[in-house]
């Protein structure tokens, strides 16, 4: 009896082996292939103006604008605008949770008027993302614009107008004493090499000075930004952004014909490990913001830095 079910035995142990051996061979090409998925749906391209939305570690982007501006009398002939964007987002729950702060100052240089370097007003956000391995990721979330003091003269007013024209969707950084509530929602798409990202968001202003004639106290504006990517290789991306600005609230000072502003940005993104420069040519569709300018086209670098923070778990999808 024994000699029948030793044969039988050994058999067993050996396909027990057999198995533990073949499944300790196929951890690395598995650990590998879940890593390359979740780079491919969690780490994209991202844009240069949206933020990358299922990030997992610590990130800094930096972005300097110039450009070419057409401006509205007083001033005559071609002027220059430059401004330089810095914001910080750190990860509270690794690609779901993230609170966030931005910077910015611009300057620009106006024939017959002047020039001026302007400090923006301060933004920070919270916000939250749910994800899914299959490529889908929505949330949303919640900035405040604080303001800094300032008291431009007239001829400094004039020049802020024309610099933060050339990114009207942040004009709420340059606005004068003014409190900005900016919730938005956001949603992107990766399916195979293609990325779809759009955010939705509204800024609604409080002037907390004096009023200057026919300013209102309170503003509402609407604005939307739609991204659409191409990964070309492993460390090229494509994009183009599109945005609209709509001013919703009414306001004597701006003409209804010159509510909407349309800009388009095609990019180029580099994805090294942990630097990721991007460039971008920026220009207007329609009537720049508010009108305060005739037209204008721009060169962006966009250069985003990631501060590896250690965990390398699997995501879960959804929060």
């Amino acid at each position: 009896m024994r000699s029948r079910h030793l044969p039988r035995l050994a058999s067993a142990l050996l396909g027990l082996a057999a198995a533990r051996s073949a499944a300790a061979q196929g951890t690395p090409s598995s650990v590998m292939s879940s890593l390359e998925e979740e780079l491919s749906v969690f780490d994209p391209p991202a844009p240069p103006t949206l933020p990358g939305l299922t990030r997992r570690d610590l990130t800094f982007t930096f972005e300097t604008t110039i450009a070419v501006i057409d401006p509205q009398p007083p001033s005559t002939g071609a002027a220059y605008g430059w401004s330089a964007h810095g914001e910080i987002e750190m990860p509270l729950v690794p690609r779901r949770w993230f609170v966030g702060g931005a910077h910015e100052m611009a300057a620009a240089a106006l024939p017959g008027v002047g020039s001026k370097i302007l400090l923006g007003n301060p933004e920070f956000w919270l916000r939250g993302v749910w994800s899914s391995v299959r490529g889908l990721a929505s949330g949303g979330g919640f900035g405040l614009v604080v303001p800094a003091p300032r008291n431009p003269s007239e001829a400094e007013q004039y020049v802020l107008e024309a610099a933060r024209t050339v990114r009207p969707w942040d004009a709420a950084y340059f606005a004068d004493t003014t409190l900005v509530a900016r919730p938005w929602f956001d949603i992107r798409l990766v399916t195979g090499p293609f990325i779809f990202q759009f955010r939705q968001g509204l800024d609604w202003s409080l002037v907390l000075r004096s009023l200057r004639p026919r300013e209102p106290r309170y503003d509402l504006t609407a604005r939307a930004t739609f991204y659409f990517g191409y990964r070309a290789s492993e460390a090229i991306g494509l994009g183009l952004e599109v945005w609209e600005v709509y001013q919703l609230s009414a306001d004597p000072r701006v003409k209804d014909d010159q509510r909407a502003s349309f800009a388009v940005s095609p990019s180029i993104r580099f994805m090294f490990p942990w630097v990721q420069p991007a460039l971008s040519m920026l220009f207007p569709v329609t009537t720049p913001l508010r009108g305060d300018v005739n037209g204008y086209y721009a060169l962006r670098l966009n250069v985003g830095f990631s501060f590896p923070t250690g965990r390398r778990s699997e995501p879960a999808p959804g929060l």
